[in-house]
């Protein structure tokens, strides 16, 4: 059991790391991360190609682990599939002729590089890409250890179904079939001449081909956006329209070669990128494992050189597992070297060492390296604690579907509704609340037309050009109402008034309520404007909380109803409720006093203001 004791560890100390900075549940809204934790649940859809072996994976590991919310178990599958690999590129390391200091050595490079780290910690498809590709090389280094031996070569069965997993996940496997296949028939060519040896393998790798079953027996469900009904089968597993990067340049990228092998620096410093230069002494004696580690490093080079799109790093991810295997190697001569000489210097010392002394001193030195960059990159790659930004977004979806209408509808950018639709489908809040996804203002715009023009009660997540001059408007938490032109605001404030701050502009009452969120506690200041007249002209309203010394506690500044609602276009007569959001560090000490201040926006300059004293934050169970 010794040797399993490494590779043991090596899990152990990288699971425990990612955890430790695992993002908590939802990161982002604009990418595929909140896609794959609303999927993944749900076993819906995923964009092409539909990533199948990902999606049963994921699937089942979020209904067997009862840890958090969806979103985090999805992002702990993420964890599990990169620690495993980090266990595992330490077994390939060894197959290849690695020590087990510098094996373990280059294990923790790889795992503490910034890119693979930040797959570890959100859900992603790339950690378990690289997982599927350690796989592969470590079933066909088996396969030929085995070859040379005179055994039984089911490893070779092994590496198809890997590579079958593989292509049922990422296509990033493809790149591998070339140096494969080189790799097997450069070590057996009396393969070409036994079809027989190849039934079990062709077999292991279309077997899991089967997976894109899934797709079919989930179409009910369909994809998130909705657009498999539309493609179909054939155009999802073909990749759909992402193609486009590679015989486009959509984006206007201009990418050479240099910059992406400083992203390789970037993952291991200049010290290892020269460690692996010593290791070309060994590779001499093993030279179709070097052509395979160099052809699937090559392959991966030269497709992201051709692929245009943004976060070409994560496209990167089997060049950085094939270079820690080199440093492994190349470690490994250092390693063989220094120790030598550092036995042959203990034993020039007059009194007796323990024979052990040398090797223990070298691993410290060889394992100090990882340590120094785990404490540089830890606090960067943290993830346990996410930006206030992302709880902002994380707080205003479930706001939305919590201060909705029933049976209204939020039409917003996808993104969005894919937050919305996670707090509807994983944890069954407000399923009655319809969303509708569009991501240009022209689909926008006609989806709320049509909705209002059917009577439907209609939301929107921010303004959109052309909305206001159509609709009135009003806030409804951080969502914007929208009602017929003319249509007035039914709200009853908690505050009456009946105060002309300017002859077009009376505020007709007021209320203020805590908020406690995961982005912190914030109070929401709702805000009745009565329209007396046609405004002449633009403004913007701060809203303040001032302490009992005047020091302001908390501050917003924004265009009325979530900034898409000018004044100059309020229809007269109608009332026009807004709301503002004053963030908080902490509750207050009350009572406080409530200051609005309408200003010019070109200059800055107020022209009119209201203030009330002895103001108590109204709390809501």
């Amino acid at each position: 059991m010794r040797k399993y004791f490494a590779p043991t560890a090596l899990f152990l100390i990288s699971f425990g790391l990612y955890v430790a900075t695992l993002a908590p549940g939802v990161v982002s809204v604009f990418d595929d991360s909140l896609e794959l934790q609303l999927a993944l649940p749900t076993f819906a859809i995923v964009h092409p190609t539909g990533y199948p072996t990902y999606t049963l994976l994921g699937w089942l590991f979020t209904k067997l682990i009862p840890l958090g919310d969806a979103a985090f178990r999805v992002n702990l599958f993420s964890a599990l599939a990169a620690a495993t690999a980090v266990a595992l590129l330490y077994l390939v390391a060894r197959r290849l002729g690695s020590a087990a200091v510098p094996a373990s050595t280059a294990a923790l490079l790889l795992a503490l590089s910034p890119v693979w780290w930040s797959q570890a910690t959100i859900a992603e498809v790339y950690a378990a890409q690289g997982l599927i590709m350690l796989l592969i090389l470590y079933a066909l280094l088996r396969w030929d250890e085995a070859r040379v031996a005179g055994r039984k070569q089911r490893w070779l069965a092994f590496t198809g179904l890997f590579l079958g997993l593989g292509l049922t996940h990422h296509r990033l496997t493809v790149l591998l079939f070339p140096a494969v296949f080189l790799f097997i028939f450069w070590g057996d060519p009396g393969l070409i001449r036994r079809p027989r040896a190849w039934i079990a393998p062709i077999l292991a790798i279309l077997a899991p081909l089967a997976f894109y079953a899934i797709l079919p027996l989930r179409a009910g469900v369909g994809s998130l956006d909705g657009s498999y009904a539309q493609i179909g089968f054939g155009g999802w597993v073909l990749g759909g329209g992402f193609s486009a990067f590679l015989q486009e340049n959509p984006f206007g990228i201009d990418r050479s070669f240099g910059d992406l092998l400083n992203l390789l620096v970037a993952q291991y410093g200049l010290l290892g990128i020269l460690v692996v230069v010593p290791g070309y002494t060994l590779w001499l004696m093993q030279p179709r494992r070097f052509v395979l580690l160099t052809l699937i490093a090559l392959a991966d080079l030269i497709f992201a050189w051709q692929y245009l799109v943004l976060d070409i790093y994560v496209f990167l991810i089997p060049l950085f597992i094939v270079w820690a295997l080199l440093m492994a190697v190349g470690l490994t001569v250092l390693w063989d070297g220094v120790l030598i000489y550092l036995t042959a210097l203990i034993r020039r010392i007059p009194f007796s060492l323990p024979r052990l002394l040398a090797p223990v001193l070298l691993g410290i030195l060889f394992l100090a390296w990882p340590a120094s960059l785990l404490l540089d990159r830890f606090p960067e790659q943290d993830r346990s604690q996410p930006a206030l930004k992302i709880w902002r977004r994380y707080s205003n979806g479930l706001d939305s579907l919590q201060v909705a209408d029933p049976d209204s509808t939020v039409v917003g950018l996808l993104g969005e509704m894919t937050l919305l639709r996670y707090f509807q489908r994983t944890e069954g809040i407000r399923p009655d609340v319809n969303t509708i996804a569009a991501d240009t203002d022209e689909e926008r715009l006609a989806a709320i037309m049509e909705l209002v023009e059917q009577g439907e009660t209609t939301y929107t997540t921010h303004g959109i050009h052309g909305l206001a001059e159509r609709f009135s408007l009003s806030s409804d938490g951080p969502l914007i109402r929208v009602r017929p032109d003319g249509d007035t605001q039914p709200f009853q404030p908690a505050h009456p008034l009946e105060i002309s701050l300017t002859p077009e502009v009376i505020l007709a009452g007021w209320d203020i309520e805590l908020l406690e969120q995961k982005r912190g506690p914030s109070a929401r200041l709702s805000v009745l404007w009565r329209v007396g007249d046609v405004v002449p002209s633009d403004f913007k309203v701060s809203t303040r909380l001032l302490a009992v010394d005047g020091g302001i506690v908390a501050q917003e500044d924004d265009t009325p109803v979530r900034g898409s609602y000018p004044p100059y276009l309020w229809r007269a007569g109608e009332l026009v409720l807004d709301n503002y959001d004053l963030r908080l560090d902490s509750v207050p000490k009350q009572p406080l006093t409530l200051l609005v201040i309408l200003y010019h926006p070109e200059h800055g300059s107020e022209f009119a203001r209201w203030e009330q004293q002895n103001v108590q934050i109204r709390t809501t169970n």
